[in-house]
């Protein structure tokens, strides 16, 4: 079995949580001290033995409805139904609360597709009604390309930081859930940068219904919202910079396939 080896940053560091699409969750955890990087064998990964296999579970069933109401949600932003879409994102919304919250409290309601499904229906549920307000004209296309953006760049750069982590290359491994390689955890920042782009859906959502359209407080709002995801992102970016250069230059898995 490989040791395990530490490598820490004494300064404050950025939140990074990022979904993947496909079958698996890069989760970076939060720290306000110090980064804590770790490499660990296969043999080693004992984070997540306590998570069972269990998707008969409640948090689960929270996290498909989440899903479910995406579709729907967008679906009625589209067709000018702004009351509904606001009512379902509202109701889609306290899922996520809701889920997390039981996942946290039971450690029974706990599962392996949880942790895959519930980051899925976060951005699934952001990223279509965020698409949709645009679309439909409630949000300025800046404010689209800096939220879209910024998940982009973070995908990317978490994926780079996992494949530079690899003891071994394989696709399983790159998107494995339950390999908790590199732990990053939040700062003030990420979370408010996510509650004021939750706050920007709603204002959009309800600037037809109350007619906020030519409030200086709602495109106010927007800028705000802007501006911090703006900030967010350059605060992850220097994380992603710190990290890489923790971690080791090449995989581990292409310095053994050389030498082999």
């Amino acid at each position: 079995m490989k040791m395990m080896s530490r490598c820490r940053l004494q300064r404050p560091l950025c939140s990074v949580y990022l979904a993947a699409h496909s079958r698996a969750r890069l989760r970076f955890r939060y720290a306000s001290k110090y980064l804590d990087c770790r490499h660990t064998s296969n043999s080693s990964s004992t984070d997540n033995s306590h998570v069972k296999d269990n998707i008969y579970t409640i948090p689960n069933a929270l996290s498909l409805s989440r899903i479910i109401l995406s579709p729907v949600v967008a679906y009625s932003i589209i067709n000018g139904q702004h009351t509904t879409a606001l009512a379902l994102f509202g109701i889609a919304g306290f899922t996520d609360f809701l889920d997390g919250q039981i996942a946290r409290r039971f450690p029974s309601q706990r599962s392996l597709l949880g942790s895959i499904i519930d980051p899925i229906g976060d951005k699934l549920l952001m990223g279509m009604s965020t698409i949709s307000v645009w679309y439909t004209g409630l949000m300025p296309s800046w404010l689209l390309c800096i939220i879209l953006g910024r998940d982009i760049i973070l995908l990317t750069g978490g994926l780079a930081v996992k494949y530079q982590s690899l003891e071994k290359f394989t696709l399983k491994g790159l998107f494995n859930v339950t390999d908790g390689t590199i732990e990053v955890k939040p700062g003030w920042h990420g979370k408010l940068n996510m509650c004021l782009q939750l706050g920007a859906v709603i204002a959009c959502l309800s600037a037809p219904i109350w007619s906020l359209q030519d409030s200086p407080y709602f495109h106010n709002y927007l800028i705000l919202t802007g501006v911090m995801g703006v900030y967010s992102l350059v605060q992850y970016i220097l994380t992603y910079r710190n990290v890489m250069g923790k971690v080791r230059s090449k995989p581990a898995w292409m310095d053994e396939s050389k030498k082999t």
